[in-house]
């Protein structure tokens, strides 16, 4: 009978380990994710994995490459599985809240912590390694992967880090869904144009072609899987951008709702200067992407955009209503 405490002790703490594991498995799988899409956007597919595994595993492991890459991909997991272990084991024992600003910092200093002292003991030239940027930049979102899990598969009450942020903050979560259904709404646009003209993705490639390459005319266009997903990474971030301040201005239209206005004004603004910013990156790209396809694309996001507002804002669609906005007597 003593004993049985103890063991519900040991059950307990194996559950934590076990936990930490998977949510450093995950994070390790997002690196691996992360560094893809970035090698393919530099235009040199798996150039880390491969850096890595020969900076880490030197002439140890006989070629082909491939052996290489999946012995250090094996051993990649392992490592973030055991700090992982170390994260879950640190937030129970010391009753530190899963959020996501701590799994932040604890994914740039532990990860990098390991990364960068491994290297310099292998030998390897830090300075020929992936780019610090992007070196913390994955180790931030590997805490946040791992926190995220963490708190999902805990027994927490309540909501934490980000969850927190946008549920306290009503005027950025709805800027994130306008965001998100403005783009949609033009990607899904586009590729119907470009489909129906027999040139699928033409209009992402030929602007990421620009943007991400500096194409400076047609034979220039790739339509490959880089250029397309790094400007759809951009397209995004504009939109995200855009209906956030949407989202801020519908806030205050709900209290002066003469400023709706404003904001037609602002939608005829934004149209003349992105059809103007096209144009200067070069006016062929006018000639390959019809003007009207542009107009009719940002038209519909911002129709789709204002539509989902309304929605959430009824005090606004009720104020939009009063004939004396629009000076009737």
């Amino acid at each position: 009978m003593p004993a049985m405490p103890e063991e519900t002790d040991v059950g307990i703490d194996r559950g934590v380990i076990q936990r930490g594991a998977i949510a450093g498995f995950l994070a390790g799988l997002t690196l691996i994710v992360l560094f893809f899409v970035i090698d393919l956007l530099a235009r040199t597919p798996l150039a880390t994995p491969q850096f890595l595994a020969q900076a880490f595993l030197g002439d140890s492991m006989p070629e082909p490459s491939p052996t290489r890459m999946v012995v250090y991909t094996i051993a990649h997991l392992g490592v973030f599985v055991v700090l992982g272990a170390i994260a879950a084991a640190f937030f129970t024992w010391f009753d530190v809240p899963r959020n996501l600003t701590i799994g932040a910092a604890y994914g740039l200093f532990a990860c990098s912590l390991v990364f960068y002292p491994a290297l310099i003991i292998t030998g390897t030239d830090i300075l020929a390694a992936p780019a610090w940027p992007a070196v913390f930049f994955g180790n931030v979102v590997a805490g946040l992967v791992m926190v995220a899990y963490l708190h999902w598969a805990s027994d927490e009450d309540g909501v934490t880090g980000l969850r927190a942020l946008l549920q306290a903050r009503p005027v950025i979560r709805q800027g994130i869904v306008a965001g998100l259904v403005g783009a949609l709404v033009v990607a899904v646009w586009f590729l119907l144009v470009d489909s129906i003209a027999g040139r699928p993705l033409f209009t992402p490639g030929v602007l990421g072609s620009v943007i991400l390459h500096g194409a400076k005319d047609t034979p220039g266009v790739e339509i490959a899987l880089n250029t397309v997903l790094g400007y759809t990474l951009i397209h995004v971030a504009a939109f995200l951008l855009a209906g956030v301040l949407v989202s801020a201005l519908v806030t205050q239209a709900e209290r002066a709702p003469y400023l709706i206005f404003g904001m037609f004004l602002l939608l005829v603004i934004f149209e003349t200067f992105f059809v103007a910013i096209v144009a200067m990156l070069g006016t062929w790209i006018m000639e390959e992407l019809a003007w009207w396809s542009v107009l009719v694309g940002n038209a519909l996001a911002a129709a789709s955009m204002g539509g989902y507002m309304l929605k959430v804002h009824p005090q606004l669609r009720a104020s939009l209503k009063d004939e004396k906005l629009w000076g009737e007597p």
